[in-house]
């Protein structure tokens, strides 16, 4: 009997060696797989914080090229203006010239620069989606082993001193959606990697952007100064032009007063041979009464005969060159109005380049680099 019951003791002190290792046992293990956790816990905690940084970031990049998208309205309604303000050139000036080539590339230079903002903002746009699916996965992954952790911490802190303990049905039984541990530990490093990955994405995302920036700002400087260069260029040739036209109108004007004083001086030197020519015709007539023989051709008939006849030859060569002097006038002052017109196309082209140049300076308050 005493046999028997020092064997029951011996059991009894070996079971309840046993169950209090295995509860030990099982305690170590709870505060491993919490230490597990919250390792997981923290490189979650820190990946969400990188990712929200770095869509902060993206977000701001991305404005900056809705920024630029919009500022470009602003060159572009210039380029579209000056070209629609140079149609109204007329005549030989209404011409494909160098400005007129360099507008409409800096036309193309800016619709180029629009489409690669927008493919931009496109490209911003659908990276951000892929950092929030990133964001919003390790959210609710972190949520999860939050709760997770508080659940075992729990657990953890069980005794067979502890109030809410209890007998429970089945309790050890595998609840549906159980993954094991390989699993687990793979659902977190495959949401951390996502977002790790599209991190880097996303950066070389910002840098692309900024370079793109860069470099279609310097494309739009250099294409609006090579159209200023060649605004320029044309006003001083109009300039040069209108000038020379200015040179020609005065001396044609100078001309013109020489020819008219010429043909004033013709008109009275034809009116001053009217008299000595009516003296010649009166004398001659009235010889012409001379009784009988007194009807003679004496040396006074054939004197007033040459004098008439001399004065009939000089005033039909003043009328001469007074219709002569007539016809250079009347060409004279085509000439004129043929420099006068183009003086006003000078004009007109003149003025509509300046008006071009003054709408241009609207481009100097337009920063592309935002």
């Amino acid at each position: 009997k005493q046999w028997y019951q020092r064997r029951v003791a011996i059991t009894a002190g070996d079971t309840q060696s046993i169950t209090n290792w295995e509860q030990h046992d099982n305690t170590t293990r709870l505060f491993d797989r919490m230490q597990d956790i919250v390792a997981w816990k923290d490189k979650l905690e820190q990946t969400i914080a990188d990712t929200d940084e770095e869509i902060a970031q993206l977000t701001s990049h991305k404005e900056r090229c809705e920024t630029a998208l919009t500022n470009m309205n602003t060159p572009f309604e210039v380029a579209q203006d000056n070209l629609a303000t140079r149609t109204i050139r007329v005549a030989v000036d209404l011409v494909d010239d160098e400005v007129q080539q360099e507008l409409i590339k800096e036309v193309e230079v800016i619709n180029g620069i629009k489409e690669k903002l927008k493919q931009k903002v496109n490209e911003a746009f659908q990276q951000l989606c892929a950092l929030q699916d990133g964001y919003n996965a390790m959210c609710e992954d972190l949520a999860d082993k939050m709760h997770c952790l508080d659940i075992d911490q729990q657990c953890h802190g069980l005794t067979n001193q502890s109030a809410n303990i209890g007998f429970h049905k089945n309790a050890t039984r595998i609840a549906n959606g159980t993954v094991m541990p390989d699993s687990w530990d793979s659902h977190s490093n495959y949401n951390t990697q996502r977002a790790i990955s599209e991190i880097r994405s996303s950066t070389g995302l910002r840098e692309a952007i900024n370079n793109m920036i860069e470099q279609t700002s310097n494309d739009l400087e250099a294409q609006r100064l090579r159209t200023e260069y060649a605004f320029r260029k044309r006003i001083h040739e109009i300039q040069m032009a209108k000038e020379e036209v200015e040179w020609q109108q005065r001396n044609t004007k100078r001309e013109i007063d020489v020819l008219m004083d010429d043909l004033r001086g013709l008109k009275q030197a034809i009116s001053d041979k009217d008299k000595p020519l009516e003296v010649a015709e009166t004398r001659s007539e009235n010889r012409t009464y001379r009784p009988r023989v007194e009807l003679c051709r004496d040396d006074p008939h054939d004197g007033l005969v040459k004098e008439r006849n001399e004065l009939q030859n000089t005033v039909r060569n003043l009328i001469d060159q007074h219709n002569i002097a007539e016809d250079a006038l009347s060409q004279l002052r085509k000439t004129l109005n043929r420099l006068d017109e183009d003086w006003a196309i000078k004009m007109n082209s003149l003025e509509l380049d300046e008006r071009c140049m003054t709408k241009r300076q609207k481009l100097l308050l337009v920063t592309h680099k935002v």
